[in-house]
Formats: C-alpha cells, structure tokens, sequence
C-alpha cells in the first residue's frame, strides 16, 4: 500500500519528478532521506517515524492505514522486517517479540483518515514467521500480510473483528480468506472460520462472537419491516444495537436512533442500546448485564405478526 508523501528508492516515479529534481529538493531540505525511503513534509509521522527504525507496520497498526476496523489496544506499535543474513545463527535472531528499547506512537486513524492525536510512545511488537527480503517496495505490506499477522497475533475476537471489516469493505474476498485461513495454524484457523462479511461495525462483531461463544442464537443485520436493519437480534424478540464509534452521535442520529427503538419496542422486541465504550471499557460489567437479560428470557417474547427476514 503506498502512503502519501513516501516513496521507496526504487519506486521514485510515484513523486513524480526527475532524479535531478529529487536531488535538488533534498539538498533544499523540502524532501528527506529516511533509511530507504525519500520523504515529504505531508508524509504522516508516525509512519515515518517506523520506517526510520528500519521496520514497517503490520497487525493492527498496518489494519489502521489500510482503513479498517481497529480494536482498542495500543500497548505496542506492530511492526515486521526480514531477518538479517542467512546463516544458521541469524535464525536465532528471529524477529519476533517485544523490543522495550525502541518505542514510537501507534498507528491509528480517525473516521476522516486524519491522524488520531493523543497517543503515547510504546514499544515495537516485532512479528514473524520472519522474511528473507521484503515482500514489496511499499511502506505498508499486503493486506493478506496484515491479517495473518493479525490472526497470529491478536486475540480472537480482535482478529474477526479486523478480518470482518476487510470483508465488509470488500478489500478481502472470500478465496482471499479462505487463503488466509489456510495459512494459519489449525486452532486459529479453527477459531476464525466463523467469520462473516455482513458486520456493521466492530462493535457490532465483538458482541455477536461474545452470544456465539455461549451457543446462543444471534443473527446479525436482521431486516425487521417498518424498523429497517437491526445490528443483532438474539433469539426471537432481543434487539442489540451497538454504537461504532467512540465519539459522541449527531443529533439527527441520535433522534432517529430513539425513534427507530419506540418502534421495536411497540412491536414487542426488548432493545438494549450499547455504546463503544460499554463494548470496550467496561466490558466485563456489560456482559454480566447482558447475561441477566438473557436468563430473563427477554429473548423469547413472541413477536405479533412477527415478519423480517435475515439480510
């Protein structure tokens, strides 16, 4: 993936300039030399930062400037390159694991692609299996690179939470992920084969995979007449919709929110309303209530002159 404001030596046509031009603006210090990349000032700095340190972003940081669904964790930046040499010890140096002595902000985007301000240093999260030579000149690998990384590294649900969004997205077809899930090994590919290309939001996917890790019947974007699509419906009658974003809703969203929920609930459904935060910081206080609902049995109310169809 090609980053705006980089351009690796070999690939020096992207800035659309002669060497000699290059050369002058280097000189001029309007573009920078970093490890084996050319740099312009609009080149994003926390990717730059990376590169710099001779590595390039993967996993869920490499997940964000690809556009996709990212979880909540920031304990490392997620980063890969090949091993160095080819002799027996070098496999020894496997690049893999933490390295607490070289630390750079995470890579993280907002909704309008804009840089997400706030972050703090935090160590590299070096991935393997390890490469001989770098599978491209682009600062960011392939997309069935990211994922893997992704699946060897994340906890499930974070994973099907990615994974999906490259499915929603359409950035990943189905015989990518079937190429994928091919690559790994037999417990995560296990554990992911479930995934689905129809989730809203990562919201959305971690709370569906919470219901179907307990065996309980959810289905996800449940088209209900006079309401439109719904994010979850458990059982027969339990709506859950989960909020995407961190950030606060617009007004009208919010008005149209409240009245689509008048709407279910005069048609008999229970509707629970969960935010990103209630998703992702107090989760565990969340699904204890999710619980309660559920040996309630708020799920099984008939519906009168119940018809939707799954989408």
């Amino acid at each position: 993936m090609r980053v705006a404001g980089i351009a690796h030596r070999d690939e020096l046509s992207q800035f659309d300039m002669s060497s000699d031009e290059l050369l002058a603006m280097v000189r001029e210090g309007a573009v920078r030399r970093v490890q084996r990349w050319y740099v312009k000032p609009e080149a994003p700095a926390d990717v730059v930062a990376v590169l710099a340190k001779g590595a390039r972003p993967t996993c869920i940081d490499g997940a964000a400037l690809l556009g996709l669904w990212t979880p909540p964790v920031a304990t490392a930046v997620h980063v890969f390159r090949p091993r160095m040499g080819t002799g027996r010890r070098d496999r020894a140096i496997l690049p893999t694991g933490v390295d607490p002595t070289v630390r750079a902000t995470p890579i993280r985007r907002n909704r309008d692609g804009s840089i997400r301000s706030g972050m703090k240093l935090v160590p590299l999260q070096f991935h393997g299996p390890s490469l001989r030579h770098w599978p491209d000149n682009q600062p960011v690998p392939p997309l069935s690179t990211v994922l893997e990384h992704c699946a060897r590294c994340l906890t499930v649900i974070q994973a099907a939470t990615i994974i999906e969004s490259a499915l929603e997205k359409r950035l990943l077809t189905r015989s990518g992920l079937e190429d994928l899930l091919a690559a790994l090994p037999r417990d995560a590919r296990r554990a992911l084969a479930r995934v689905r290309s129809d989730a809203g939001s990562g919201t959305e996917t971690t709370v569906r995979w919470w219901f179907e890790s307990r065996r309980i019947k959810v289905r996800s974007q449940v088209v209900i007449p006079g309401v439109g699509r719904v994010d979850l419906l458990v059982g027969d009658s339990w709506v859950i919709e989960c909020d995407s974003h961190e950030f606060h809703e617009i007004k009208d969203q919010y008005e149209n929110d409240r009245s689509r929920d008048l709407v279910l609930r005069t048609l008999g459904y229970t509707v629970t309303r969960l935010t990103w935060e209630q998703v992702f910081l107090t989760w565990p206080a969340t699904a204890k209530m999710l619980e309660t609902i559920y040996r309630r049995g708020d799920h099984r109310r008939p519906i009168p002159d119940r018809a939707f169809r799954a989408a």
